[in-house]
């Protein structure tokens, strides 16, 4: 008994003196609740869930979006993590949606069916920053009828011949014009006023970004406290936007003065260190010459030969490093720490979409010990988690493509992902061979870029195009650009469920397939009618989902 009251103090020691450790590391989350009163069959069956979203701060352009059933009378209940004190988040049903401010503990959103098309603020706040909430909806009520909102030519003009500082006054003052009308019509809560304010200043400084990447200016450092405020603990869109644009600006910098030959790359030390911790087939005496080379920092014209050969072995891997680490070091003279941190963080959250599993985790392994700021950490974590939550199903398909021959046909690597390729045939006969597959629905063929953000993206809004339509009648085929690394088109298809015919080509079957589409841009859709026959070339894109679904329509 007595050896069990000392195993019993020294574990309770052990979960006391871990207890503060253990409530940093986790992180907290807001609990949504709410209810849809007077909800009809009808109105349930065209909108059966209710959605809340959230920011990351590294990457803008993508909502995390948690779905909540309805249940029958109306009430929902999801819960989502965060990783700021506080943020902003969406709610939508169908057409409806509002802005909230999210903070650790339990909220609450009602709505009233009968009035949710009529009421300016159909929405009643409860629970944690109910009254800020509440506010804010009158807000934007109010700014959505305000006459004088911020327009973007006409800002253009105004600042066109300003100096920066001056320009970010001007745009500061076009943002917030909006909520000082609105404060002289109601007292505002201070949390409210910090809200739009924050928001305002960041819109600002997402419009200088993008005119000081346009035309090639340079901010100078003396306005970084406005543009990015130290220690801000309230994460908005436009605080995430604003970041991300300061990220594109600062690439464009690095690259302009790379290229005139104003910075260095890697220093000789860093080189040998990537060397000799990623490249292949090392012998004994190569690791000591790079272990020599790291501690004098230092090498000779000759020595040059002996890097390049080893870069040589392994060039993907150490490509993606060596790119990645010049950004950083050239960096470093333009920013100060805390935003190197954040560029640091961003760039890899950027790369992980455009790369296979294997790289992904590579380079995450080897970057985010670098990132030490605990949200911007937490917020790459969770992207990173996104991207690799489904290796195993994505493994399994790669997996199915290297067990299969090198001609396949329809070969499904996923649920509902079929592949086709075959290196010693026509491009336009691959392609004849699935239209003539799909004859009888109409087809809309996608050209696209699956290494960039906006191909990706298209790839994601053909899937919205595709479910409108039955299988009976609709079949959508993706034509991928070809790229060195021919292993990332079919993880991404399986990764965000792709549905649909994907042909694989090399450049020249490429060529041969397309020819007959006349496609204006990398980017390109193309509508077969029932019979096979082309009807529109360069036909709108599924992000102009409304343009693109009439012209469906009109063939079905």
């Amino acid at each position: 008994m007595r050896n069990y009251f000392r195993l019993f103090r020294a574990v309770l020691s052990v979960v006391l003196f871990l207890a503060p450790f253990l409530s940093q590391a986790q992180t907290d989350s807001v609990i949504v609740t709410g209810r849809i009163r007077n909800l009809t069959a009808r109105l349930y069956r065209e909108s059966p869930t209710v959605l809340v979203s959230r920011n990351n701060i590294l990457q803008a352009s993508r909502e995390l979006v948690r779905p909540a059933s309805l249940n029958v009378d109306g009430t929902f209940r999801v819960s989502l993590p965060l990783i700021y004190p506080q943020e902003e988040m969406y709610f939508n049903y169908g057409r409806i949606s509002t802005a909230f401010l999210a903070a650790p503990g339990t909220l609450s959103i009602d709505l009233d069916a009968d009035s949710l098309f009529t009421a300016a603020v159909p929405f009643r706040f409860g629970g944690v920053n109910a009254q800020v909430n509440s506010q804010f909806a009158r807000y934007k009520a109010f700014e959505a009828a305000f006459a004088d909102k911020p327009d973007g030519k006409k800002l253009t003009k105004q600042i066109s011949e300003e100096t920066i500082a001056a320009s970010f006054r001007i745009l500061s003052a076009a943002y917030r014009a909006p909520f000082d009308a609105f404060a002289k019509r109601e007292k505002v809560f201070p949390l409210v006023a910090r809200w739009i304010t924050t928001s305002s200043r960041y819109n600002a400084a997402a419009f200088l970004y993008d005119k000081a990447t346009y035309e090639n200016e340079k901010i100078p450092t003396s306005l970084a406290d406005s543009l990015r405020p130290a220690n801000d603990q309230l994460l908005t869109a436009s605080r995430a936007s604003a970041m991300n644009r300061f990220a594109t600006y600062i690439t464009q910098r690095v690259s302009t003065e790379s290229a005139n030959g104003r910075t260095n790359g890697l220093t000789v030390r860093m080189l040998s260190t990537l060397l000799e911790r990623y490249g292949k087939n090392l012998t004994a005496e190569e690791r000591i010459r790079l272990h020599d080379y790291a501690i004098k920092n230092s090498a000779r014209a000759a020595d040059l030969r002996f890097f390049d050969g080893l870069v040589k072995r392994s060039p993907d891997t150490l490509q993606r490093l060596v790119s990645y680490e010049s950004l950083i070091e050239r960096s470093r003279p333009q920013v100060d720490s805390s935003s190197l941190n954040y560029l640091t963080a961003y760039w890899l959250a950027s790369s992980l979409p455009a790369m296979t599993l294997n790289f992904s985790m590579l380079l995450y392994d080897y970057a985010r010990p670098q990132v030490n700021e605990p949200a911007l950490g937490q917020s790459l974590d969770e992207l990173y988690r996104l991207e690799v939550k489904d290796s195993t199903r994505i493994r399994a398909a790669t997996q199915i493509i290297k067990n299969a021959s090198t001609n396949v046909q329809a070969l499904e690597i996923s649920p509902g992902v079929f592949v086709t390729k075959a290196q010693h045939s026509s491009g336009q006969l691959l392609l004849d061979q699935l239209i003539t597959a799909n004859r009888g629905k109409v087809i809309y063929v996608l050209l696209f870029s699956p290494s960039d953000e906006a191909g990706r993206q298209v790839a994601l809004d053909a899937q919205r195009l595709r479910s409108a339509y039955t299988p009976r009648d609709f079949a959508l085929i993706y034509i991928p650009m070809p790229s060195s690394d021919m292993a990332l088109f079919p993880e991404q298809a399986t990764r965000y469920n792709l549905y649909g015919d994907h042909l694989l080509l090399t450049e020249a079957q490429l060529m041969d397939a397309v020819e007959r589409f006349r496609p204006d841009n990398e980017t390109s859709g193309t509508l077969i009618n029932r019979t096979g026959k082309i009807i529109k070339r360069n036909a709108p894109l599924p992000g102009a989902f409304e343009e693109a679904r009439n012209l469906v329509d009109k063939n079905l």
